[in-house]
C-alpha cells in the first residue's frame, strides 16, 4: 500500500494503461481564458462530493471550491466558479437550479445552463455546510455543523 503516490518512477515502475477501461473522457484542467497557462481556476481539484447532472450538464464541486460545469457527454469546460471556501458536499439540482453548501457557511444557488454566470442567489447557513442539500417531500433539508434547517416554500414556486 502507498499512501502518497501510485507509481515511483524513480524506482523503475511503471503505469500501463488498461485496455480494458470503460473511461470515455477526464477532465483535470482546461485553460479557459486561452493564455496558454493554467490558472488555480482552472484545474480540477480533488473532491471529496460526487457530481449532479441533468441535460447533459454535470456539476461538481471540489475541495479548493470551485463549483465546474462540464458537458456531461464530452468532458468539455463550460465554466468555473470560485466559492472562496472548501465543498465537502455534493451539488443538488431542484428543477433549474444547481445548490451547493460551503465550509463558511454560505448555500449558493446557480441556474442550470451552460453559460457561465453569477450565482441567483447565496444564504448563509450560520455554520459551516459539510454535506449535501436533500429535498424530499417538497421540502428542502440543509444541515450545518449544528443544525438541520427544513425549509418549503410558502407556495407552489
Amino acid at each position: 500500500h502507498k499512501r502518497v503516490q501510485a507509481v515511483e518512477m524513480d524506482k523503475g515502475e511503471v503505469a500501463v494503461p488498461n485496455e480494458n477501461s470503460a473511461v470515455v473522457w477526464k477532465y483535470a484542467a482546461y485553460d479557459q481564458n486561452g493564455d496558454g497557462k493554467l490558472d488555480f481556476e482552472e484545474t480540477m481539484h480533488r473532491s471529496c462530493g460526487t457530481v449532479a447532472i441533468k441535460n447533459d450538464l454535470l456539476f461538481v464541486a471540489d475541495f479548493s471550491g470551485l463549483v465546474h460545469c462540464v458537458d456531461a457527454k464530452t468532458g468539455k469546460v463550460y465554466w468555473t466558479h470560485d466559492m472562496l471556501a472548501a465543498s465537502w458536499g455534493s451539488p443538488l439540482i431542484v428543477g433549474d437550479h444547481v445548490y451547493i453548501g460551503d465550509e463558511d457557511g454560505d448555500v449558493i444557488i446557480f441556474d442550470l445552463k451552460n453559460e457561465k454566470h453569477d450565482p441567483i442567489f447565496e444564504v448563509n447557513m450560520l455554520s459551516s455546510v459539510y454535506s449535501t442539500p436533500v429535498v424530499a417531500n417538497g421540502v428542502l433539508y440543509i444541515s450545518n455543523k449544528d443544525h438541520l434547517f427544513a425549509i418549503k416554500a410558502e407556495d407552489d414556486k
